[in-house]
């Protein structure tokens, strides 16, 4: 799902660059995508690291060792997004291409992605919801680690889908129809970040929580924390884009 999702991404960034959206050469486009897994990779692993993993007390050397044991898990996606901009900033100075146009084509882009990881997700049975009893509650399979399946779950909420969805179609569906509307740098990036902290903090009312970590404040989990964090971030950026008033490249 990753690699279908990374040949969307392709194609419609290669589409924008072609209608004169993304201020560059649509050759650029692979070693751009190179960059944005990169950044990626480091960002999710680095920040599963050090939010959600919590290391064995037997085994105090854990810490030398799990940053690169990717077979462990996990990656998390604030992380993952985090280090995606990060790279986004590293390639637009190294090539010349301006910033929040970069970014913003990137939020064009990246939906279909959140959709087709959440349906992977879906498909391998990971990261279900709570036990409910709508009529539309799923058991899952329980797997040993070499696929055996030991048992199924009570009934439980398909929160992959709701996050597919919401995360993905769902926020395609804003930032593409922002993009004939909107006459500012930055504004689809702020509208794309906020659509995804708001869908995945409502999400995270029906998703199973990290069974290693808590709830904090009595309800709040991880997950709606750094959600939190993320629309502020992203408000913040549709603030800075109205000041700035950096003119938005033609309409594709």
């Amino acid at each position: 799902m990753y690699i279908l999702g990374f040949l969307a991404g392709r194609f419609i960034l290669r589409h924008l660059c072609r209608r004169g959206f993304l201020r560059m050469a649509a050759e650029k486009v692979d070693d751009f995508l190179v960059a944005l897994f990169i950044g990626m990779l480091i960002g999710a692993r680095t920040v599963y690291m050090l939010v959600y993993y919590r290391s064995s007390p037997e085994d105090p050397f854990i810490w030398w060792y799990t940053p690169f044991a990717v077979w462990e898990g996990g990656l998390a996606f604030h992380g993952g997004a985090l280090g995606m901009f990060l790279a986004v900033l590293f390639f637009a100075r190294r090539h010349g291409v301006p910033y929040w146009n970069l970014a913003d084509s990137l939020c064009l882009a990246a939906p279909v992605g959140l959709f087709l990881g959440r349906i992977g997700n879906f498909i391998n049975a990971e990261l279900y919801g709570r036990p409910t009893d709508v009529p539309w509650a799923m058991s899952f399979p329980i797997r040993d680690f070499d696929g055996t399946v030991l048992g199924w779950t009570e009934p439980r909420h398909p929160s992959q889908l709701y996050e597919a969805f919401g995360e993905g179609l769902l926020t395609l569906l804003l930032v593409w129809w922002l993009l004939r509307r909107v006459k500012h740098q930055g504004i689809i990036t702020g509208a794309g970040v906020c659509a995804y902290a708001v869908v995945r903090f409502l999400v995270e009312f029906f998703r199973e929580k990290d069974a290693q970590l808590g709830y904090y404040f009595g309800w709040m989990t991880m997950g709606q924390i750094l959600c939190a964090l993320m629309l502020a971030i992203g408000a913040a950026i549709l603030v800075y884009s109205r000041w700035r008033a950096m003119p938005i490249y033609p309409k594709v």
